[in-house]
């Protein structure tokens, strides 16, 4: 009450001298004089030659009132930023398609938001807002950002629920269901702890309307508060982003009914699109050539007439393409003018893009993943060839080139020799069961033998694929023999006839041969991400695996699919910095398809989290001398800058650092919250707790099983309560309070609650929580909380009982060992216990503790002998610490 007087007292104070110096309350208007008002006090100078302030009577006896604001949160960004929110449980998940930084100290008005977590994922932010009476909640977009409001019944203003807005509508079309929106946004993917799928989240620009939630076989729309929310229930299923809008699609062999029934590709291939489209002709190569040269002397005679020339450009390019020239088609092509013809349009943006594509511009060729026309049954082979090139997941882009495959094989020969050696190479290599199956018997032309033994590799035929790879190696053709010796090392090693040591010598044998520098990777102690900028073909740091242009050389998708191998052999033999260094000079390409590069960078992630914590040869610790792969045993110590810190300690502190900067590698799902899990875990455990907030967080959104959940909160709460963040380890806390949990678990929230009870001046509450536990752990965070209170005499007796179990009377003492004897100690200093501290003394004896903790004890025992102590040669070695005596309750 005395703050609120005060408080008042201050207003009034400032609202009075406002009022003089604007000389509104001095005056006032006159409409609000009367005649009983007294005339304020005129100004009387003084000694010191000041003047007096006028004094004016009373007018009211309350401060005016202020309309309360309505609560809010903004979110600061550009007109560029999309948001999605949703409700799960109890809390609002409010999705931003962008990292954004400035959400990690978000200004609020009002405590309702108050409660709210800030979560990074993958080009994306997630923002948990604990609101669990589920309020009507309002988005507002303006100029600097996003406005959150909790509008209510009356509320006016910026906060006021919209009239009238745009809403999403979903409209079902061949194949595919699209979200049409005015201004859409990026498409999210998170896992969906309710069913174990995937949770596509569509982001929008603006605000508008969410649609209606119903539910389609293998997925269902779920309610959402701004954006689109689809439950996937099929890995057949991709929400894939377009400028009209997200689009739903299923990609299989056998696909899942999306949309309105699919169109069938045309009867016959030769009456297709695709043959209309890009001007083929069922004729030989000679004959095909020879129309490209006609049509090139005709374009020369064109004149100047627009519509004349463009329609004899269009036609040269068709030629040219025809008779396998797609660059000369590209050229004629790249700067076309819009048709003169809207009937003609797609058939011209069509040739164009697949012209860009076989002629290595992807950018050219974008149209083929996006375009409405692209999606014709016709082109199907198109679609799926953009998408190799480009490198997108390799079983989607199977599907498509499987079911395109057919019309390929009855395209113009010259055609054929350009792009069918590419797709049965892919399809050999990355394809299903299914996807393989289509392509019966290669044709019989060295351009496909690596192709045909691949096929008898991955049908079971394993020695006769050997034996034609080891021919294959001495091969004439150089490249040829280059790519068997690969796949020769790639077939030994999947059958487990080499170990990942001698993979990865050959690999780095055969890199060098290539000129390239992935045999010598650097050993990278800074976060290894993909170079932007210019694709560099076999440069060391660069992104391999492309031409200039996008389309995939046989070199160059050699050195990719080689440092990729590379890689994960290094990972599987004990050296995954030098696997970083290999993977950082890789982008999606043809030969490393995304999703083969997220596996083996997963590969290499857990190899840095849940590898052996030892020196190796690509990465030792302060002087210790790298020997090979495996050179530093489990037991070596190195002493570090303050002597005490052991070389596997330091490596390990390294590959966690490492592995942390390069968790974006791997895409949001279940499979990386196992890895930031583990990561956060030993984070904590190395005293990094502020650093394993953020990792357990994303974890905790990305986990699927509930038990697993509750373990990363539990962890998450340490993690919370060490680096002072009370209000977030409370949270986690109630979040992990799942019934029948497994003891373990159960112990340690249970240890978490009493740390937090403590923490915030609950001790006696704190201490009852762990009266009647006995457990090492229980008497560690017993006597942890006594400490923190300054209790000595107590905190003595309980850690002197867990010494007395956990101190081995001979030999050495581990590092965890010595760090409990130098806690007893400073705990008896502290107390004055003299006795305590002799027994320790005695029962320690000669064993070392460290250089550092040596000097810290001698000097606890000085601090407690009040005369030097005479040694008469012989001591005698307690027993033990007397473990029946209790602290007091």
């Amino acid at each position: 009450m005395q703050g609120q007087a005060r408080k008042t007292r201050g207003l009034l104070v400032a609202g009075l001298l406002a009022g003089v110096a604007c000389g509104v309350l001095a005056q006032g208007p006159a409409w609000a004089r009367s005649a009983s008002t007294a005339p304020a006090v005129q100004d009387v100078a003084r000694s010191d030659g000041l003047h007096a302030l006028p004094v004016t009577n009373v007018q009211v006896d309350a401060l005016p009132g202020v309309a309360e604001a309505e609560p809010s949160l903004f979110i600061p960004c550009d007109g560029a930023v999309g948001l999605a929110a949703f409700w799960s449980g109890a809390e609002l998940m409010v999705v931003v398609d962008r990292t954004l930084p400035a959400l990690l100290h978000l200004p609020a008005e009002g405590g309702v938001f108050d409660r709210r977590e800030r979560v990074a994922l993958n080009g994306a932010t997630l923002l948990r807002l604990y609101l669990p009476d589920h309020p009507h909640v309002v988005f507002a977009r303006q100029k600097a950002g996003w406005l959150l409001c909790v509008a209510g019944a009356h509320t006016q203003g910026r906060c006021a629920p919209a009239v009238q807005e745009p809403a999403v509508h979903v409209r079902p079309q061949p194949a595919r269901v699209l979200f049409a929106q005015s201004q859409p946004g990026q498409v999210i993917t998170l896992p969906d702890p309710a069913t174990g799928g995937r949770l596509f989240v569509g982001t929008t620009r603006q605000v508008e309307g969410s649609p209606d939630p119903h539910s389609a076989v293998g997925y269902a729309v779920r309610p959402a508060v701004l954006g689109v929310v689809v439950a996937a229930d099929s890995a057949q299923l991709a929400l894939r982003p377009t400028p009209d809008g997200p689009v739903l699609e299923a990609i299989a062999a056998q696909p899942l009914p999306v949309g309105l029934p699919a169109r069938p590709p045309s009867a016959s291939v030769q009456q297709g699109q695709d043959w209309l489209w890009l001007g083929f002709k069922a004729a030989s190569a000679p004959q095909l050539v020879q129309a490209w040269h006609t049509q090139r002397d005709v374009l020369g005679q064109a004149g100047q007439d627009p519509a004349r020339l463009w329609t004899r450009r269009v036609a040269a390019a068709q030629a040219a393409f025809a008779a396998g020239a797609p660059q000369q088609a590209w050229a004629l092509l790249r700067d076309l003018p819009v048709p003169p013809e809207h009937g003609v349009q797609n058939g011209a943006l069509a040739l164009r893009a697949c012209a860009a594509l076989l002629s290595g511009d992807l950018a050219g060729a974008a149209p083929l993943g996006t375009a409405d026309w692209a999606m014709e049954p016709d082109m199907v082979l198109w679609r799926g060839a953009y998408l190799m090139a480009s490198g997108a997941d390799s079983t989607p882009t199977s599907v498509l080139l499987a079911r395109g495959y057919a019309r390929l094989e009855q395209y113009p020969a010259p055609v054929q020799a350009v792009l069918m050696p590419r797709v049965s190479w892919y399809l050999a290599q990355f394809g299903g069961v299914d996807e393989r199956a289509v392509m019966g018997t290669l044709p019989d032309d060295p351009a496909y033998n690596l192709p045909r033994i691949l096929l008898q590799a991955r049908a079971g035929h394993a020695e006769t694929a050997r034996v034609a790879l080891e021919n294959l190696t001495a091969s004439g053709d150089e490249q040829m023999a280059d790519r068997a010796r690969a796949q020769l090392v790639d077939f030994l090693r999947t059958h487990d006839q080499i170990g990942p040591d001698m993979a990865a010598d050959a690999y780095g044998q055969l890199l060098a041969a290539q000129g390239a520098g992935g045999a010598q990777a650097p050993k990278g102690s800074a976060k290894a991400a993909p170079p932007e900028g210019a694709q560099a073909n076999g440069a060391e740091g660069g992104a391999e695996g492309t031409q200039p242009g996008g389309a995939v050389g046989a070199q160059g998708g050699l050195l990719a699919s080689l440092r990729l191998a590379y890689a994960q052999a290094l990972a599987q033999a004990g050296q995954p910095v030098r696997a970083v260094g290999v993977l950082a000079a890789l982008v999606p390409s043809e030969a490393t398809p995304r999703d083969r590069l997220e596996a083996a960078w997963r590969t290499v992630l857990s190899a840095l989290v849940f590898g052996p914590a030892q020196g190796t040869a690509d990465a030792p610790a302060h002087g210790a001398k790298a020997r090979g792969p495996h050179a530093a045993g489990a037991g070596a110590r190195v002493s570090g800058p303050s002597g005490s810190q052991s070389a596997p300690a330091m490596v390990r502190t390294q590959f966690l650092a490492l592995a942390r900067a390069n968790m974006e590698h791997v895409p949001d799902d279940p499979l990386k919250a196992k890895l930031l899990a583990g990561l956060g875990r030993q984070l904590v455990a190395q005293g990094q707790a502020a650093q394993a907030v953020p990792v357990l967080q994303q974890a905790d959104v990305l986990a699927i099983e509930p038990l697993m959940r509750a373990d990363i909160e539990e962890q998450l709460a340490q993690a919370a309560l060490q680096s002072n963040q009370r209000p977030l380890a409370l949270r986690a806390l109630e979040r992990s309070a799942l019934p029948n949990l497994p003891e373990d678990l159960a112990a340690r929230r249970r240890y978490d609650e009493a740390q937090l009870a403590a923490a915030s001046g609950n001790r006696e509450g704190a201490q009852a929580l762990l009266a009647e536990d006995e457990s090492d752990t229980g008497l560690s965070v017993r006597g942890a909380l006594y400490e923190q209170d300054q209790q000595w005499a107590q905190a003595v007796l309980v850690v002197g009982r867990l010494a007395s179990r956990t101190l081995p009377e001979q030999g050495d003492l581990t590092t965890t060992q010595r760090n409990l004897v130098i806690r007893l100690a400073s705990d008896a200093a502290a107390a004055g216990d003299a006795a305590t501290l002799r027994n320790l003394q005695a029962w320690v004896g000669k064993r070392p503790l460290g250089a550092e903790r040596q000097a810290l004890f001698a000097a606890l025992l000085r601090q407690v002998q009040k005369a030097p102590v005479v040694s008469l040669g012989v001591v005698a070695i307690p027993g033990g610490f007397d473990k029946s005596v209790k602290e007091p309750k």
